[in-house]
C-alpha cells in the first residue's frame, strides 16, 4: 500500500475527521472510498453556476440509495 499526502486547511480536515469519527469510520476510509468511487466512474465532478443551489441526501450504504444518488447527479448534467 502507498502513502498519499494531501494538503488541505486544518479546519477542513478536523471537521471531516470529527464527522467520520461520529459515523464510526476514519478519514482515511472516506478518502479511500471517494478515490475508489471516482476511479469506478461512480463519483464525478463538474462546475455549477454559483446561483444554483442543490440540496440532496442519499443513503449510499444501500444499493437503492446509490442508484438514486447517481440518477440525481446524472440528471443535473443534462
Amino acid at each position: 500500500m502507498n502513502n498519499l499526502t494531501i494538503k488541505m486547511p486544518e479546519r477542513l480536515k478536523k471537521k471531516a475527521q470529527s464527522k467520520a469519527k461520529a459515523e464510526g469510520i476514519t478519514l482515511t476510509f472516506v478518502i479511500h472510498q471517494a478515490v475508489k468511487a471516482y476511479n469506478d466512474g461512480k463519483l464525478e465532478f463538474g462546475l455549477m453556476h454559483s446561483d444554483d443551489e442543490i440540496t440532496a441526501s442519499f443513503d449510499v450504504t444501500t444499493k437503492e440509495g446509490k442508484k438514486a444518488c447517481l440518477t440525481s447527479f446524472k440528471a443535473l448534467a443534462q
